[in-house]
């Protein structure tokens, strides 16, 4: 399959209008919910307290993010009682079945079987993913071609793993447990380019863990077969009436510019 290559979030997406649309994600494929029924008691929402800039801690130890902020408002905005549970990634599922939580809303690439056993909302985002350099590389395309050779790195076990595997196996590919270990492995300089989700990478480089040592590589990547990674809330099988009620949530952020709004906050660069 061919690779698309998108250009809304290139280099120069610093001079694109501020003022320009959020995509809207949420009508790629609508879906009419309706009025909700209201509810009562406390929705405890899991989020993985480690998955910038979805989810993570705060200094003081508050979890903030995308997801979170996206999920309190939709609280808000609803009139739902709701509390964000930090709960490790290994654990969103198993707690979500186990009733320590009743939404995920951060965390989980999203399988055939997830799909299957679990009622989701429809995407609120579809993820791109985006090479990194070093400043000052000589590379100056995302091609297989001018790729070849060099030290590709990407976290194992992942879509970006298997994405590499196909369209670039020319290069020489480096494959690390964690993204945190391939990022600081891009920083010193024992690998050349650094392949993962264009949020998360961006995150980074406008963050003090890069300590401003890395760049963008051209323009991020959407490839329909590999990477395209759509987002959601998940709640159990049985409980479409809470994913009802987050449909209609994130139908109304989207409408109110409030999804835009909280992107934003998270992101140096005005990315629509």
């Amino acid at each position: 399959m061919a690779i698309l290559v998108l250009i809304v979030w290139n280099s120069a997406a610093s001079a694109l209008d501020a003022n320009a649309p959020f995509p809207r994600f949420r009508h790629i494929d609508p879906l009419p919910v309706g009025n909700p029924e209201p509810m009562s008691g406390t929705i405890r929402l899991l989020a993985d307290p480690d998955f910038p800039p979805w989810s993570f801690r705060r200094a003081d130890g508050v979890m903030i993010g995308i997801s979170v902020d996206l999920a309190r408002d939709i609280c808000d905005d609803l009139r739902l009682t709701c509390e964000v549970v930090s709960t490790p990634f290994t654990g969103l599922l198993p707690g979500l079945e186990q009733k320590s939580g009743d939404l995920v809303i951060s965390g989980l690439r999203l399988s055939p079987d997830i799909a299957r056993a679990h009622s989701l909302t429809r995407p609120y985002f579809r993820s791109l993913s985006r090479f990194v350099v070093r400043r000052g590389s000589p590379l100056l395309k995302v091609d297989p071609r001018t790729l070849a050779g060099a030290r590709l790195g990407f976290v194992k076990a992942t879509v970006h793993s298997a994405f590499l595997e196909r369209h670039y196996s020319r290069s020489a590919l480096v494959g690390f447990v964690s993204q945190s270990e391939m990022l600081e492995n891009l920083r010193i300089g024992a690998i050349d380019v650094a392949f993962g989700d264009a949020l998360q990478l961006d995150f980074w480089l406008f963050g003090e863990s890069s300590k401003t040592c890395c760049e963008s590589l051209g323009a991020p990547m959407l490839d329909d077969e590999y990477l395209a990674r759509p987002l959601v809330f998940l709640a159990r099988r049985d409980d479409v009436k809470l994913r009802d009620v987050f449909d209609v949530g994130l139908d109304r952020m989207e409408q109110k510019g409030r999804t835009q709004v909280i992107f934003n906050r998270y992101l140096v660069r005005k990315l629509w």
